[in-house]
């Protein structure tokens, strides 16, 4: 049965988990604050669920717990770092603030980071770019599983890609999706919890025939996105956050070794900050409008974001996030194994 946790007494024993696994607490704040944004907004296969995969890289020392960002090379309007193999959700954020203090000198810039890791929740850094009034494209390697489209053999990763648009007075436009049908978190979920894939998602086993058991699509042949579309976004991903950043790319990433890449655009150097916003609030409206006059039997039309963003506001008024047994087994066994008492929920 699913379980409910008060945030403010998870954020500490979640934050406690990676002090103890030797973060600083500064550090493990940053790392427990993408995570729980991620559970907040309801993409929970990438919050803390994640919490035990990365005190093992921990402690078999594919990731170390006190890396930070190291600058490579810097000019005024780019800058390549370095992660040093440290946690994604505490470089990637070192790197977004950066980019953001040169944003505002510049007004464009763009920004690589090689030997990273697992981003998380990747609408993070740029929505923190948008919330700062910037435009943001961004994207990161994975380890590989998709294959090129014909093929079987896995070369690259399901590689996220992220945009984000500021608004004038509202919550920014999000943009946030991984290479498949769905985040591959749902599958591994699905598998742990002993639940079927839905058939049309399309994973298919090593012999190419649809399945719905997650464990054999996850060792089968994965869909990408629009068949060889996007096979070849993958491609082009591996380009971006993996060759040019200087990281591993293809069938080289592994954990520690991945790359992120963003480009921050000041809306204003494009014809001014008002006009900009006065035409996203007009397709907006067209949006709202095709929603309310047009829409589908059964149907509700949403902008890009907008269902995560009511998640969040009703999870954080009630002050509370939801987790099913799976996913609490696990942490419950890691916070014990390091010590650390962990909060006891209640049961829904």
């Amino acid at each position: 049965m699913p379980s409910s946790f008060a945030l403010d007494e998870l954020g500490p024993a979640a934050t406690d988990c990676y002090i103890a696994s030797g973060m600083s607490p500064d550090d493990a704040a940053k790392v427990v604050d993408n995570q729980l944004w991620a559970d907040l907004r309801g993409v929970d296969t990438h919050g803390l669920w994640r919490l035990p995969w990365y005190v093992g890289w921990f402690r078999d020392g594919t990731t170390d717990p006190t890396a930070h960002l190291t600058v490579v090379h810097e000019t005024a309007s780019s800058l390549a770092a370095d992660g040093n193999s440290g946690l994604g959700q505490l470089v990637i954020t070192q790197l977004i603030e950066r980019l953001i203090a040169k944003a505002n000198d510049s007004g464009v810039v763009v920004g690589t980071i090689r030997d990273s890791n697992d981003w998380g929740c990747g609408a993070y850094y740029p929505y923190k770019a948008a919330e700062a009034g910037f435009l943001c494209i961004a994207t990161t390697t994975s380890v590989p599983n998709l294959a090129p489209f014909g093929s079987r053999r896995r070369l690259f990763g399901n590689n996220p890609m992220v945009f984000t648009v500021p608004r004038r007075d509202e919550r920014p436009l999000v943009l946030d999706f991984a290479l498949t049908p769905v985040a591959l978190g749902k599958v591994m979920r699905a598998r742990d919890e002993g639940t079927s894939l839905p058939l049309d998602w399309g994973f298919r086993d090593n012999e190419g025939q649809p399945t719905t058991d997650p464990a054999v699509a996850l060792e089968g042949v994965i869909p990408a996105i629009g068949g060889y579309k996007g096979t070849g976004l993958a491609m082009m991903t591996n380009v971006l956050a993996g060759i040019l950043s200087g990281s591993s790319h293809s069938t080289g990433v592994r954990i520690g070794h991945r790359g992120q890449f963003f480009v921050l655009l000041d809306p204003g150097l494009f014809g001014g900050r008002e006009r900009f916003f006065d035409e996203i609030e007009d397709m907006v409206g067209q949006i709202r409008r095709a929603g309310e006059e047009d829409a589908l039997p059964g149907s509700t039309v949403y902008l890009p974001g907008e269902i995560e963003e009511q998640t969040m506001a009703a999870r954080r008024a009630a002050g509370r996030v939801t987790y099913p047994d799976s996913v609490v087994e696990q942490i419950r066994t890691i916070a014990s194994d390091l010590g650390v008492a962990f909060p006891d929920g209640v049961s829904v």
